[in-house]
């Protein structure tokens, strides 16, 4: 019962000081393991773009980048030890705005293979349906998007793969073709209950039709996962651009807590 409290607690205090940081989207290298059957996954996810030459649509107004917040909540549920499924909500609010809902996400598919430890990587697949605020940007677009996700754990390091291929399904771009974009992380155990390591993140466009290198966003993050808890997971980083589209800063939150 402490513990339960302790759990809460935190989770609270975090939340409350996240949502003075904030969020961009998305930032995140997905593992090999789920929840496992009946168990529930709720996540707080923050991002706050520091810095940023860069703007952006919305709600038919183009605004700047830089003081752009954004949080999302996510439920993930356990079908099975092996599939989950779970639903996204979206929101930003960028510099003298209101905070605004600008989409949802469900989950149709998350299933992993094999067992721990077996095989050049531990493999799962990630499917996910975006379906946006029709007023948010002038683009109205469903999409789908593919996640690979492989693992591999050697000795005190570990190692993420996410390749990514993104489809839209409706609106004017419904035409364009499948795009990639990844995401990696290597993280290093240096002493219980910390974990340090770099994040990847970028994209290129259309498969068959890359875009210009000055129109692609690439990113590298430091970043640090604290187990607060079996239950209960902190991850904390600051993100660099490295690309001319990019943005210069950003700084990212993610609180798991599994129940």
């Amino acid at each position: 019962m402490k513990q339960n409290k302790l759990i809460i607690t935190i989770f609270a205090l975090t939340m409350l000081f996240t949502s003075s940081i904030a969020q961009a989207r998305t930032f995140k290298v997905y593992g090999w393991s789920t929840p496992k059957e009946n168990e529930f996954e709720l996540v707080y996810w923050t991002d706050y773009v520091a810095k940023s030459e860069q703007n952006m649509n919305f709600f038919g107004e183009v605004v700047e980048r830089e003081g752009l917040r954004a949080d999302t909540f996510e439920v993930e549920y356990g079908v099975t030890d092996r599939f989950t499924i779970a639903g996204y909500v979206d929101f930003e609010q960028p510099r003298g705005e209101n905070m605004e809902y600008i989409q949802s996400r469900v989950v149709a598919l998350r299933y992993r293979f094999g067992e721990k430890g077996v095989g050049l990587f531990n493999t799962a697949v990630y499917l996910e349906y975006y379906l946006p605020n029709q007023d948010y940007q002038s683009k109205k677009k469903e999409k789908i998007e593919t996640r690979i996700i492989l693992e591999k754990n050697l000795g005190n390091f570990n190692i993420r793969l996410n390749p990514k291929f993104e489809k839209v399904v409706s609106g004017p771009d419904v035409e364009e073709g499948i795009e990639f974009e990844y995401g990696a992380s290597v993280y290093w155990k240096a002493a219980a209950p910390i974990k340090i390591g770099l994040e990847f993140y970028g994209g290129i466009g259309e498969l068959t039709n890359v875009k210009p290198t000055k129109e692609q966003k690439h990113y590298v993050m430091p970043a640090v996962k604290w187990y607060i808890t079996d239950s209960l997971e902190w991850n904390f980083g600051a993100g660099f651009g490295i690309s001319t589209a990019a943005d210069d800063i950003v700084i990212k939150s993610i609180l798991e807590w599994k129940i």
